[in-house]
Order: C-alpha cells, then structure tokens, then sequence
C-alpha cells in the first residue's frame, strides 16, 4: 500500500514537472503545407501566457518617449554617478516602439495566464503612438471581445472616448475583413466593383476609405495592411504628417517583391511577417523614413524571408536587389 501511495505521488510529481516544462518552453509548431504556408499549434499553457508586470518594466514603459520624465535633477553627485545616471538615461530614451501581438493575450485566466490582463496594461501606460499591435487571428486562439478591447484600450465602442493611440497596428487582408465586421464597419460589395463587377476592394481608393474607417475604429495612428505576393499598404493619420506637407492622412502602397533568384522549392512563410514588421518599425518609426521607403524595404525583406525555409535565413545569401534596397540604411 505504502508502495502504491509512493507511486502515485511519483507519477503526479512528474506529470506537474513535465507541464512546467512544456508551459516554460513556450514552443509552437508550424505545419508546412505544399504551397510553403504554415499553420500553428501553440503549448498551452505556455511561457508566454504568464506576461507580468512587474515595477520595472510599468516604469520603463511609464517613462519611455517623455524626456522630462528621465533627465537627473540630482547635480550634488559626483561625476562617476551622473555616468551611470546619463547611462541609463540613454537606455531608457532608447526604448521608442513596443511591440505587441494578440496570440500572446490568446487567454484570460485560463489555465493562469496574465498575459492579457499585462498588454492591457501596458497598452494604456505607454506613450501616445509608442505601442505597435500585430494582429494574427489564429483560430481557436481569440475572441472578438477580448481583441477589441485591447485594440481600443477599453471595452467601449465611443471612437471620440480619449484613450492614447497605437503608433502602428498591423492586419492581413482576411483579419481586415473580419476586424471590419466586428466593428460594424462592412461596405457592400458593389460599392468597391469596378464597371466590369471585378471586386476592387483592396485598391488605392476602396482600400484607403477602407482602411481610414478601421484606424479611427481602433484608436490607431497608422494601420498597415498586408497582401501577401502583392504587397501592402500603409494609411498615417493626418496629425503625424508622415511625409506629406499637406494637414491630410496619407496613404501609400507597395506591390511587392518575388525575390526570385531566392525562392527554392523547400521555402515557406515562416518568419515573414515578423520580417516584414521588423523593417517597417525599425526604418519608419525608429529612423524616421518615410513611409514609401518603409514599406519598400518592409515588403523585400518579408518577400526574401518567405522564399527562403525557415525565418531566420542568412544575410550573407542575401540577394544584389535586397541589398540595393537596404543600400545606405542604418540595416546594412
């Protein structure tokens, strides 16, 4: 009996360390089907359902893009103090984006997790126009409820209600149409058909009123669009400015890039959106360039991912034209 009671309380034991393990992993699995797209299985619960916020990192987003906030009024110290002060104060400035996806707010308090509860957070601390949300609709990993409210920062409809602004939130064209829904934002069909009753949709203008509608929807300065081979698109608000001297929102499109000389036959979409995001955050909102040129660079480096397997492929196997684009950035 006392055998049995032992083995028993063994097995348990171990069933509880092999969850720990699985939950710290955190690991997915991307399936590859034979057109190189890939669908996702997530552990659960995994590493990353148990976001917390703890002091340090609510005062690093808390004080991220307001100078005022970070400077050293303290000048009675000596020199080797006001170093290490100028020191972190150049780490803190530093942080100008944070980047946020929705599979990582996938759960409320099931199974524990806090995740959803910590972007929220997060999400109305930080700065006007810091805060980048990545989209990715994984079923079953989300709700309308749950997206929305962490979209527009409260669980209200009223777009006039003061809450601060995403500086980019990114969707797909299928999560545009279903975030229209959701939001009550569905235009007719034949409103977007051009006189031969060919959907036109996701062209210059149907998708530019498409587009400005979901950005003011979800309290959003800019809201990036993509097409997969044909490219994307990128609406800015007019507030910001983004390269248009003109007080008005602008809109601009990229159709895109078949890195050809990359593509093998074992290539798949793995990595090429985060590729994709990376870019556009890194040479828009971190350096300044303009949109047209973002968007450019976003949709090579996303198009040279996707022709190659895996999502972390070798710059040095980069090919002549992605280096012409990347030619004189802060990338190369």
């Amino acid at each position: 009996m006392v055998a049995s009671r032992v083995f028993v309380l063994f097995v348990g034991m171990l069933v509880s360390i092999i969850t720990c393990i699985l939950a710290w992993e955190g690991m997915s699995i991307a399936v590859i089907n034979k057109d190189g797209d890939a669908t996702y299985e997530f552990n659960t619960p995994a590493a990353w359902d148990g976001l917390s916020t703890d002091k340090a990192l609510m005062d690093l987003v808390a004080k991220s893009g307001n100078s005022s906030s970070i400077i050293n009024n303290n000048t009675d110290k000596n020199d080797d103090d006001n170093d290490r002060s100028n020191s972190n104060k150049d780490k803190e400035q530093s942080t100008k984006v944070f980047v946020m996806g929705t599979i990582a707010a996938r759960l409320d308090d099931q199974h524990g997790a806090t995740s959803s509860s910590s972007l929220a957070k997060l999400r109305n601390l930080a700065p006007e126009g810091s805060v980048v949300l990545d989209v990715n609709l994984r079923s079953p990993w989300y709700t309308k409820e749950r997206l929305l409210t962490l979209a527009r920062g409260t669980d209200t409809v009223d777009v006039d209600l003061e809450v601060k602004k995403f500086g980019l939130l990114k969707v797909n064209e299928e999560e545009l149409v279903i975030l229209e829904e959701w939001c009550g934002l569905v235009t007719p069909k034949e409103n977007f058909e051009n006189a031969e009753g060919e959907e036109q949709s996701l062209t210059r203008n149907a998708l530019k009123e498409r587009m400005e509608k979901l950005a003011v929807s979800l309290h959003t300065q800019r809201l990036c669009v993509t097409r997969g081979k044909d490219g994307a698109a990128l609406w800015c608000q007019r507030s910001i400015n983004c390269d248009d001297d003109k007080n008005e929102s602008s809109f601009h499109e990229n159709p895109g890039y078949c890195l050809a000389t990359n593509v093998s036959n074992d290539s798949d979409t793995v990595g090429a959106g985060d590729a994709f995001l990376a870019a556009l955050i890194h040479s828009h909102l971190i350096c300044g360039e303009s949109p047209d040129v973002a968007l450019e660079r976003a949709c090579a480096l996303g198009g040279y991912v996707a022709g190659c397997r895996g999502a972390t492929p070798e710059h040095e196997d980069a090919p002549a034209e992605l280096r012409r684009i990347f030619g004189g950035s802060s990338f190369s």
